[in-house]
C-alpha cells in the first residue's frame, strides 16, 4: 500500500445542485471517494472526506428560471436531493457543505483570494469575452453553448466535457447564448486573471513523479508545454460571491477558481463540528497529509493544474498527491441525460435495489480508465449470480454447515485452499485499492472470482471421499471472514453483518471489519458464532 497510515484527506467534484443524481454520477467521484475512505480506514488511517455543492454556479439561475424558483429555493431542494441519494447509497461524505446555508463558504473564499490579491499573485485585464446583443449582457459557462474549439465537440463557454481543455478566453465555436439562442459576439471586459505560467516549473515538478491516471498526466504535461494561460477568476454577473475589493461592484469570483477553497471550508466546517477546530490547518498545513482528489476527467484543469498553483501561490505545503479521475458512465449504450429523460435516478433505483448490490455492481462496471456501460440485464446477473447464487448461497451454506456439524462453534482445523484462496484476494484487492492504482473494477472482479470459487470448492470438498467436514467448514469460516474484511468498502451493509456474526473487530463509527494484518482473518477455534444469516441477495434474486 502507498498509504495505510498517517493523515488522509480525500476530496470530490462539488455537482451543481441543479438537479438529483443519477447511476452516472454515483459511478464516478462519489463512488471513487467513497470506497477509498472506508478502505483507508479499515487500514488504520485517519481520514477525512469532505464535499460540497456548488451553490453559486451559474448553472443554478438557468435551472432556477426553467422552473420559476429563485437561485437559493432550487440550491436547497436539490442538494436535499443529493444528499438523500448519497445517504441511500451509503456515498455521503463526513461532511457535505452548503454554502448558501453556512456562512463560512463565502468568507474562506474571500479570505483567501484576498491573501493572493494582497500577495501580487492576482492580475487586472481586459479580456475579449462573450456578450450577447439581444440579451445586453455578457455570457459564460452554462450561459453558452458551442462547439469546443479544440476538439470540435458540443461543449458550454468554459472546459470541453470531453477534451477538458478551457475555452476562455479564445471562446467557443458558433457560440450561442442559452436564454435567447440568438450568436454571441465578443467584448473587451474587465476581469481578475491567475497568471498561471508564473507556476509552470513547479507545476512541472509535481507532475514528474506522480502515480495518476495516464490521461490526466497527459493533459497536465501538453498545457505546460503549450504555455499556461492567464487564467480569468472573475466576471460581470449578478450571481454568485462579490469580489471583495472597492471598484469591483458586479464583479464575482468564478467558481471554478473558488473551488478549492470551498474544499478548505468544508474541511473547516467538518473540524469544527468535532469540536476540534485545529484539525483544518493541520490538514493543510502537515506536510505529510495525502491529499486525494476525486474528479471526473473534464475537471483536470482545475484539480490538477489552476488549483496545485492556487495552493502553491498561498505557500501551502499540501498539494494534492492522488487526482483519481474517471470516464463517462452510459447508460445501455447512450449517454446519460436528464433533458432526454435518458437517465435512472439514484434516488428511485436505491429504493428498488439493496445498495450493496448497486454498489457492487458500480464497482464491477466502473468507469476509471475507458466509458463503461450500466445494462439492466447485466446488474440483473450480478445480483441473482454473483450476489444471489455464489455469495449469499456459498456463504448461507457455511453457517448452516457449522450449525449442523459443529453446533455453530469454530472448528480448530482448517483446510489449506479456503486460507490460500483468502490470502490472495487480500493481496489482490489491497493492490486494487490503492490509491496510486485505484481499480475498483479489479478489487470486484477478485471477490467475485472468490465468491464464485468458494461455491464449488464447498461442494466438491464436502462431497468428496474421505473429505472432513469440520476442515472444511473452519477453512471457508476464515475465508467467509475474510471477503466481509476486505470487500467491506464494496459491500459494507453485508459486511457489516458478517463481522457481527464472527464477532470481528471493527473500525469505529463504520463498525466495519478492520483489514486482516497478515491478509487473513484468523478465527479462534472454540468461538460461537451466530446462525442468523440474512440472505439479502438470493431473496432479492428469485422476487
Amino acid at each position: 500500500m502507498t498509504t495505510t497510515t498517517g493523515r488522509v484527506l480525500i476530496t470530490c467534484a462539488p455537482p451543481n445542485p441543479n438537479g438529483d443524481l443519477h447511476l452516472g454520477h454515483l459511478s464516478g467521484p462519489f463512488f471513487g471517494a467513497d470506497v477509498l475512505r472506508r478502505h483507508l480506514v479499515s487500514r488504520g488511517a485517519e481520514v477525512s472526506y469532505v464535499s460540497y455543492t456548488d451553490d453559486h454556479s451559474c448553472y443554478l439561475p438557468r435551472r432556477a428560471a426553467e422552473i420559476g424558483r429563485t437561485p437559493h429555493e432550487t440550491a436547497l431542494h436539490y442538494t436535499r436531493r443529493i444528499e438523500q441519494s448519497l445517504a441511500l447509497a451509503g456515498m455521503l461524505p463526513d461532511y457535505y457543505e452548503h454554502p448558501h446555508r453556512e456562512t463560512r463558504h463565502d468568507q474562506v473564499v474571500r479570505r483567501e483570494f484576498l491573501k493572493l490579491w494582497e500577495a501580487g499573485m492576482v492580475e487586472e485585464q481586459e479580456l475579449p469575452t462573450a456578450y450577447c446583443e439581444q440579451c445586453a449582457v455578457f455570457r459564460y459557462e452554462a450561459q453558452l453553448r458551442g462547439n469546443c474549439r479544440f476538439c470540435a465537440s458540443p461543449s458550454d463557454g468554459t472546459y470541453c466535457e470531453e477534451c477538458g481543455l478551457p475555452q476562455d478566453i479564445g471562446g467557443l465555436n458558433e457560440a450561442k447564448c442559452t436564454t435567447c439562442w440568438n450568436p454571441v459576439t465578443t467584448r473587451l471586459s474587465r476581469r481578475l486573471v491567475f497568471p498561471l505560467a508564473r507556476w509552470a516549473s513547479r507545476l512541472s515538478a509535481l507532475y514528474a513523479h506522480q502515480p495518476w491516471r495516464r490521461r490526466v498526466l497527459d493533459y497536465c504535461e501538453k498545457m505546460v508545454a503549450a504555455g499556461l494561460p492567464d487564467t480569468p477568476i472573475s466576471r460581470i454577473d449578478p450571481y454568485g460571491i462579490e469580489v471583495p475589493l472597492p471598484g469591483w461592484e458586479g464583479h464575482i469570483l468564478d467558481t471554478w477558481f473558488s473551488g478549492i477553497f470551498g474544499y478548505l471550508a468544508a474541511t473547516e466546517a467538518h473540524a469544527a463540528a468535532l469540536g476540534d477546530p485545529g484539525l483544518a490547518e493541520r490538514s493543510w498545513t502537515d506536510p505529510d497529509t495525502t491529499l486525494v482528489h476525486f474528479i471526473g476527467f473534464d475537471c483536470s484543469f482545475s484539480h490538477a493544474v489552476l488549483w496545485p498553483a492556487l495552493l502553491m501561490a498561498l505557500d501551502r505545503p499540501v498539494l494534492p498527491r492522488h487526482v483519481i479521475s474517471n470516464e463517462f458512465y452510459a447508460l445501455e449504450g447512450g449517454k446519460f441525460s436528464t433533458s432526454r429523460g435518458w437517465a435512472i435516478w439514484a434516488s428511485d433505483f436505491l429504493r428498488e435495489v439493496p445498495a450493496d448490490a448497486a454498489r457492487f455492481h458500480l464497482a464491477l462496471t466502473n468507469p476509471a480508465t475507458e466509458r463503461t456501460d450500466f445494462r439492466r440485464a447485466e446488474f440483473d446477473h450480478t445480483v441473482r449470480t454473483v450476489l444471489g447464487e455464489h455469495l449469499d448461497g456459498w456463504a448461507g451454506a457455511v453457517l448452516d454447515g457449522l450449525a449442523a456439524q459443529c453446533d455453530s462453534v469454530l472448528p480448530e482445523e482448517r483446510a489449506a485452499a479456503p486460507r490460500e484462496r483468502a490470502a490472495a484476494l487480500a493481496a489482490a484487492v489491497a493492490e486494487a485499492l490503492d490509491p496510486a492504482v485505484f481499480l475498483p473494477r479489479s478489487a470486484a472482479s477478485a471477490v467475485a472470482e472468490s465468491v464464485a470459487w468458494a461455491a464449488g470448492e464447498l461442494k466438491a470438498a464436502l462431497a468428496a471421499e474421505g473429505a472432513e467436514p469440520r476442515a472444511v467448514l473452519g477453512g471457508h469460516a476464515e475465508l467467509l471472514a475474510t471477503v466481509a474484511a476486505v470487500a467491506a468498502p464494496l459491500l459494507p451493509n453485508w459486511s457489516r453483518r458478517v463481522a457481527g456474526l464472527f464477532e470481528l473487530p471493527v473500525t469505529g463509527w463504520d463498525e466495519l471489519p478492520v483489514w486482516p494484518e497478515d491478509g487473513v482473518v484468523a478465527l479462534p477455534g472454540g468461538q460461537r458464532i451466530g446462525t442468523a444469516y440474512p440472505r439479502v441477495f438470493a431473496t432479492r434474486s428469485a422476487a
